[in-house]
């Protein structure tokens, strides 16, 4: 859908009340801010009188006679009363503050300035704590001039800041070979220590200053002997100050006489002569009391576009009933062939807002259409009859904030137009203009606010067919009207409601819209929920619901403006917290409905997030500048979304061209001054797009909840002085979620424009350090990105030299190209990192080198920007070898030295763990593709284990069929033994379930070879289990008596063997060669020859039993050492004798059970009475049989050898 535009342009002179005449200036403004005690009112107000005569004495000093200040106002809060002053107090004509006395000491200290512009611009504010006018201090005087300078002049300070990469208090001097403090005097400054010891020394620049030092003002104002400001006879160019950095190494005192104050037409006429001045200053005391409009209408047929002049009418019938506030006065002139008066002023103040006020007579007396006249209506006629009516009712009724609201199709310059121009401004009168519906004449009417410090909106008529004009036309005409009000309200903002939330609505579908807003603990009643919809007399929509935080419902709506396309629900909207709504509109409607909620702050005090947008060329044909500032309260807010949407309308009203940019806070100097100061600033570039005109359209919000601000209890620290680059508070804490879309701009551009701003360098480096990495002979650079006049950066310059003015003075012609390597190009505002590897040129170790750097722009590969701040860099060469004893240390120093907390910089000779971790491109880059490929590598191993531990349970399934059908879980050994070699006294325990060669007394063969750890715990664990049933029932035949006569032709050898060094030693560990040898011969015997040496207990034992119980399990056959007992083993056998233990040199006890082996009574375990049937007496083997049950298994009929064995 289409949009209307709606432009807003705030013109840079922040302090264009204030001016200097016949060497004097006057109207001073001081405002007291509401939360000031007023109990401590005649404190305060004595003091800064005495503060503001000392400050002009000093002034007019430091300026060499050439001004001084003549006249000050002070605005007194509405809440004071008049008694407070010493004079009485008058009524205030909308004055603009140039110094804001806060009630609170701010984090930068007891006074400061925000800058946010260049060199030779003029500042923002200046702030001054209340706390510093509760005692009578005579340095506030001198340190209120500082401020002045800057504020007035654009000139910055000279001294250093504590822990600040690029102004640091301390630098190193090459060719003095010393540490020196950062600052600027006609004698030598003493550090104090700051610069050499250890000693957290207090940062104190009276006592730095030598006792005959007669400047500077910008490095030590608070020292009484100090009286100029640094000229060119005594500035130091290469002082890494900011002054230095923001004006390119030119003087203070140059600086100051380049300003337009000091031409030929100001100069005062006794500048260095003896004539005598006073220099006392005139102080009035005043309130903002009484604002007062007259409105300046274009009654032509050019206002007749669709709906545009019935949208005029309604939207000032809305203005003149809610948003215009009580102590008002409004006016009407019609500007058609001649002026003609409508409605002279008058008040609405106490009155009514029923049938019969002032506010309708307001909106009444403006005709129903406009005239037939195709000819421009008389502009420079009615607003100076709209002039003379406001100077008449100031001379009979008193000053007021006097304003002119001019709205009308453009305008066509004239000589007449400026002469009465002249008049308004010789008045003190403001201009707000609107253009509106259409720019029907040469030029928009901004020029007319401009040359009055006004405010200047443009609203384009945008239809919707031939007939009808969409409803965002009417709804941005209000909102331009009512921030009229907020800019020239006289009394405290804070009684002004604001917008908290906006919402576009158009028919995309959806039957059902809902949405959310914040509603902060700082705003509440009287708030509004507005719907605006189009059709007045059957709105479009079906219904409206409101839920609050506690999940109450309001949907009553409410239609009393119904006629002005509004409706509201009747809502107590004051809980804080997450509100959500529901909207329900008719579909196929192409009209867009809007949704805007509005809430006032709960106090004058309470901290209300609000933004302000406005732009500025540093230089007459330079590259425009966007600006955003966002606050709570006075307290800026940080890490906030400022995006800009850049559109430029076309003749048929369409957009082809749309932009968003993200304006910064990087502090980087160009265009951002200051980092952390709440100021948000982007340059813009109409070069692509070409001219025309342009709309920029701001919307601040939270960031997704990330935004934060200053804690209210955090101090300044007068040891540590702020702020350098970037401003740091003690404590911050986060911010709730907020919206807030302000008026957009609007501006004309001109081919003349763009190729005059593609001339003006623009995009300095300002904020370039260093890191020096010795171990690895680098130094890594860093820097963000600038923004190159509204472009990106294509390739960069990145010079050396030896000295500073080769690198400063001589960087193109003396210095040195770095051309290893080039940085790799990144958007504006983006970290940026380079590495110089010195490995490359080990001729430039243990030199001091100076590095600076150039940009050029993607649009122009010839035109780059001014050359940035130069570092310091040392890189040393790497430590020796360990055996070569170590050297004196150097004496060479950083360039910020490091010995102390009050310096910044990095010792290169001292590395450390944390400063080497560099997060370059170059060291990020090769990790992560390391990483990547380990991890490829890991899943492949991974995938390729799989399948071979697959492979082999395959392999383990096919040949070991038989073990898989055996309910036990693992294989027993059962070792015979023959009787003669067996004791009775001892116990037999079973074996473990999982037998292993090297564990068990007899070599058996394994299937399972590849788990061996797994055989080991399992033969350990059944082992114990089997070997406590043997011991429980030897106990209990004990106490029954029962004779020891049981079978003891088997020996089950367990796995409590010969350990050695920690190990389980198994027969072919321990025995002897000669042992293994009788073994194998022993056992070695044809498989024929045991059917008729089969025992009658052998034969018991080898028939299948029916059942049989083992280690709790039951067994449908017998299986020994993992094979089936053949039917034909039925002879009869005795076990083969248990070898000798091995001989060992230490010995071990007669009763050691080495291989786990117990002889003696095994009836009682119920291994072995499974195996008895019919009670028959267990029958030993047959000694003489040669062969382990094993071989007898396996049929295996070759002959082994020993190593088979």
């Amino acid at each position: 859908m289409e949009k209307a535009i709606l432009g807003l342009l705030v013109l840079g002179g922040l302090c264009a009340g204030l001016q200097l005449r016949n060497g004097a200036y006057e109207d001073f403004v001081v405002r007291i801010t509401e939360g000031v005690p007023v109990k401590d009112c005649r404190i305060v107000l004595d003091n800064l009188e005495e503060t503001l005569t000392t400050a002009s004495q000093y002034l007019f000093s430091a300026l060499d006679s050439r001004a001084f200040l003549r006249s000050a106002t002070v605005l007194l809060p509405p809440t004071w009363p008049d008694s407070c002053a010493s004079s009485p107090v008058a009524s205030g004509s909308g004055e603009a503050p140039d110094v804001t006395v806060l009630p609170r000491g701010p984090t930068r200290g007891r006074i400061f300035t925000q800058q946010s512009l260049g060199c030779g611009q003029p500042g923002d504010q200046i702030y001054l704590a209340y706390e510093s006018l509760m005692q009578r201090d005579g340095t506030l005087a001198r340190s209120l001039v500082k401020e002045f300078a800057m504020y007035r002049y654009g000139v910055f300070e000279e001294q250093g800041y504590y822990s600040d990469p690029i102004y640091p208090m301390c630098f190193y001097d090459d060719q003095n070979k010393k540490a020196k403090a950062t600052g600027c005097s006609d004698h030598p400054i003493n550090d104090l220590g700051i610069c050499t010891s250890d000693s957290k020394t207090p940062y104190n620049t009276t006592k730095m200053v030598s006792a005959v030092a007669r400047s500077s003002i910008m490095f030590a104002a608070e020292a009484p002997q100090v009286s100029m400001f640094c000229d060119d006879g005594n500035h130091d160019r290469f002082a890494p100050t900011k002054h230095n950095s923001m004006c390119q190494r030119r003087s203070v005192l140059d600086v100051i006489l380049k300003h337009q104050d000091f031409n030929s037409n100001n100069q005062i006429n006794n500048v260095n002569n003896d004539q005598l001045v006073d220099t006392t200053i005139r102080i009035t005391y005043k309130k903002q009391n009484l604002t007062r409009y007259v409105f300046v209408l274009e009654n032509t047929k050019d206002m007749m576009q669709r709906d545009s002049w019935n949208y005029l009418r309604l939207a000032l019938k809305y203005w003149a009933l809610t948003t215009m506030p009580d102590n008002s006065e409004v006016g009407i002139v019609l500007a058609e062939d001649t002026s003609k008066k409508l409605l002279d002023i008058v008040s609405v103040k106490n009155n009514n807002k029923d049938e019969g006020s002032n506010r309708d007579k307001f909106y009444s007396k403006i005709p129903y259409t406009p005239t037939d006249t195709l000819r421009p209506g008389c502009l420079d006629c009615a607003i100076k009859d709209a002039a003379d009516m406001l100077i008449e009712r100031t001379k009979n009724h008193g000053a007021a904030n006097n304003v002119i609201v001019v709205i009308a199709a453009g305008m066509n310059p004239s000589e007449q137009l400026t002469k009465v121009m002249e008049k308004v401004k010789k008045a003190k009168i403001k201009v707000a203009t609107i253009t509106y519906p259409t720019m029907m004449r040469s030029d928009l009417l901004n020029p007319l606010a401009e040359q009055t410090g006004g405010v200047a909106y443009t609203v384009f008529e945008r239809k919707l067919n031939v007939d009808t004009t969409l409803l965002s036309t009417y709804f941005e005409l209000k909102n331009a009207l009512n921030d009229i009000v907020q800019r020239f309200y006289s009394g405290t903002i804070a009684d002004l409601p604001i917008e908290i939330h906006r919402r576009e609505i158009t028919d995309d579908g959806r039957s059902s819209i809902t949405g959310s807003f914040m509603f902060d603990t700082t705003v509440g009643k009287p708030s509004q929920f507005t719907f605006f919809t189009h059709n007045s007399v059957t709105p479009l929509i079906k219904s409206l619901k409101l839920v609050s935080p506690s999940l109450q419902t309001f949907s009553e709506r409410n239609d009393r403006y119904l006629d002005l396309k509004m409706i509201r629900l009747t809502a107590n909207i004051s809980e804080s917290g997450t509100w959500t709504y529901s909207v329900e509109p008719y579909p196929g409607n192409p009209q867009p409905h809007f949704l805007q909620v509005t809430a006032t702050p709960i106090s004058a005090t309470a901290p209300v997030v609000r933004a302000r947008f406005w732009t500025h060329k540093n230089q007459p044909n330079g590259p425009l500048i966007l600006l955003v500032e966002v606050k709570k309260g006075e307290i800026p807010v940080l890490g906030a979304k400022v995006e800009v949407t850049v559109t430029k309308p076309e003749i048929n009203g369409s957009y082809p061209h749309k932009n968003h940019l993200e304006l910064l806070d990087t502090g980087a100097g160009d265009p951002d001054i200051t980092k952390g100061d709440g100021v948000y600033t982007r340059y813009f570039s109409a070069s692509d797009s070409g001219p025309g005109l342009y709309n920029f359209e701001v919307v601040v919000t939270d960031n997704g909840n990330t935004a934060y601000t200053w804690t209210d209890s955090a101090k300044f620290d007068d040891n540590k002085p702020c702020c350098g680059s970037t401003i740091a508070s003690s404590g911050v804490t986060p911010v709730s979620p907020f919206q807030r879309v302000l008026p957009k701009i609007t501006m004309m551009v001109t081919s003349q424009d763009i190729a005059a701003e593609g001339q003006v360098p623009a995009g300095r480096i300002g904020d370039l350090k260093s890191h020096v990495i010795p171990e690895d002979m680098k130094a890594r650079l860093s820097w963000t990105a600038p923004d190159m006049s509204g472009h990106t950066v294509s390739r960069y310059d990145i010079k050396y030299a030896s000295s500073v003015q080769d690198i400063t003075d001589g960087f193109e012609t003396v210095a040195k190209s770095w051309d290893n390597a080039q940085p790799f190009p990144l958007a504006p505002g983006s970290e940026t990192t380079f590495t110089i590897d010195m490995s490359q040129n080990k001729d430039l170790l243990d030199k001091p080198l100076y590095f600076a750097i150039k940009a050029y722009p993607k649009f122009s590969s010839d035109l780059s920007g001014p050359v940035s701040n130069w570092i310091r860099v040392l890189v040393p060469s790497p430590p020796p070898p360990p055996t070569v004893p170590p050297t004196s240390p150097s004496h060479e120093q950083p360039f910020w030295p490091n010995s102390n907390a009050n310096s910044v910089g990095v010792n290169p000779v001292s590395p450390s763990i944390s400063k080497t971790m560099g997060v370059g491109l170059e060291l990020i880059l090769p990790i992560v593709i390391g990483f990547i490929l380990l991890i490829i590598l890991l899943i492949v191993y991974c995938y390729f284990c799989i399948l071979k531990k697959r492979h082999h349970r395959d392999h383990h399934k096919k040949s070991s069929g038989s073990i898989k059908n055996d309910k036990l879980s693992s294989t027993i050994t059962i070792v015979p033994s023959s009787p003669q070699n067996v004791p009775q006294t001892q116990n037999t325990y079973a074996a473990a379930d999982m037998p292993d060669p090297h564990q068990i007394g007899v070599p058996v063969k394994y299937e399972y070879e590849e788990d061996t750890k797994k055989r080991y715990s399992l033969v350990n664990q059944q082992e114990q289990q089997l070997i406590e049933e043997l011991k429980q029932q030897q106990m209990a035949q004990r106490e029954l008596g029962t004779p020891n006569n049981g079978y003891q032709g088997l020996s089950v050898i367990s796995s409590s063997t010969l350990n050695r060094n920690g190990h389980t030693l198994s027969p072919y560990n321990s025995w002897s060669a000669s042992q293994l040898l009788h073994e194998h011969e022993r056992r070695h015997s044809p498989l024929e020859a045991m059917d008729d040496q089969m025992s009658p207990h052998q034969d018991l034992m080898m028939t299948a039993p029916d059942h049989m119980s083992l280690n709790g399990q039951n067994m449908d056959h017998m299986s020994l050492n993992g094979h089936h007992v053949p039917d034909h083993y039925q002879s009869q056998h005795v076990p083969p004798p248990v070898p000798p233990l091995p001989a060992f040199n230490n010995g071990y006890p007669v009763n050691y059970n080495i291989y786990g082996v117990h002889q003696g009574n095994q009836q009682g375990h119920p291994i072995y009475q499974s195996m008895q049937r019919s009670g028959e007496p267990l029958v030993p083997f047959n000694p003489s049989l040669q062969g382990s049950l094993s071989s007898v298994n396996s049929g295996d009929k070759k002959r082994r050898n020993v190593t088979m064995v």
